[in-house]
């Protein structure tokens, strides 16, 4: 059985790569099973988003 810290590096992973079809078998039981993770996955884009905008706002401070 997976557990959420695994869950949501293996969610992190999906944006980056192709999971393997274990890994998303694996997700998906997980995933539908635990709010706490059904939440991170929604919420992912956004923490993505903003993760952009801080590198992007801290390069330009650099400069």
């Amino acid at each position: 059985m997976m557990n959420c810290h695994d869950a949501t590096f293996l969610l992190s992973q999906r944006r980056e790569r192709t999971l393997t079809f274990s890994e998303r078998m694996k997700l998906r039981l997980h995933v539908g099973m635990c709010r706490g993770c059904t939440n991170f996955e929604r919420q992912l884009p956004r923490l993505g988003d903003a993760a952009k905008a801080y590198a992007t706002n801290s390069e330009d401070k650099d400069v």
